[in-house]
């Protein structure tokens, strides 16, 4: 099972469910960058209520994500200090931040490179096996947004596509069936499940960045807790090579 998208920065637990549920992961690097999206940004809970993260980047007119560069302003220093001040009376900053560190103060270039950089620190430390593939390093040829899905899917060597609720709209599962690509939509906005997060007297917040939830649980809490939320969603006998 193959889940495509654009790489997000420092994603939500959707993704990384994503990560332990699929046996692929096609970061969709080589299409138009959209500003105001999810690839330089996404939120913490402070003590203020819901706060972004962004990584400020270079805007050209028409750029790809590959290509998209990070500006000279971003600090991360900065960013991991706002991080620990958000999630100080939390029992795992410390094995959060030593996670996101690294990945964070690398001093890449461009968005992509860091993005991706960190989604792999992340796989590793819930213990994820996907594979993370670049669509920019596969080679694909297709114009129509179904058939690159599809040619993303066989190039992977993957025939069941797990695909959001958002992607209703215009996804043609008709189309992708032509191309023996089959969808299983993981409805995971609907079933986002429940933990005690930091600042517990506001209200739960979901679509939060994985960070808080690793900050409440650590990486083995956020892992089991995404696990169990997958095989509620999924039953075994229908997981195949995904289980």
């Amino acid at each position: 099972m193959i889940y495509i998208e654009q790489p997000p920065f420092a994603p939500w637990l959707g993704f990384c469910e994503a990560l332990l549920g699929c046996d692929t992961i096609a970061l969709y690097d080589d299409v138009q960058y959209t500003q105001g999206g999810w690839q330089n940004r996404n939120r913490i809970k402070t003590a203020d209520g819901i706060a972004w993260l962004t990584v400020p980047v270079v805007r050209e007119s028409g750029q790809l994500i590959t290509d998209t560069r990070i500006a000279p302003s971003f600090d991360p220093e900065t960013m991991l200090h706002k991080i620990r001040l958000a999630y100080a009376r939390t029992a795992y900053v410390d094995e959060a931040l030593n996670v996101l560190s690294p990945a964070l103060t690398a001093g890449h270039r461009h968005l992509a490179d860091l993005n991706i950089d960190l989604i792999t620190a992340l796989a590793t430390a819930l213990g994820s096996r996907a594979r993370l593939l670049r669509t920019s390093q596969m080679k694909i040829t297709a114009d129509g947004k179904t058939e690159r899905l599809a040619e993303i899917c066989a190039a992977a060597g993957e025939t069941v596509l797990w695909a959001g609720s958002g992607t209703r709209d215009y996804l043609d599962t008709g189309e992708l069936a032509r191309h023996r690509v089959s969808v299983r939509w993981n409805e995971f906005a609907d079933r986002h499940p429940p933990y005690v997060q930091a600042w517990p007297r506001q209200e739960f917040a979901t679509g939060l960045s994985v960070i808080d939830a690793v900050c409440a649980l650590g990486w083995a809490g956020t892992a089991a807790l995404l696990r169990t939320s997958f095989d509620a969603h999924i039953p075994h006998a229908e997981k195949g090579s995904a289980a």
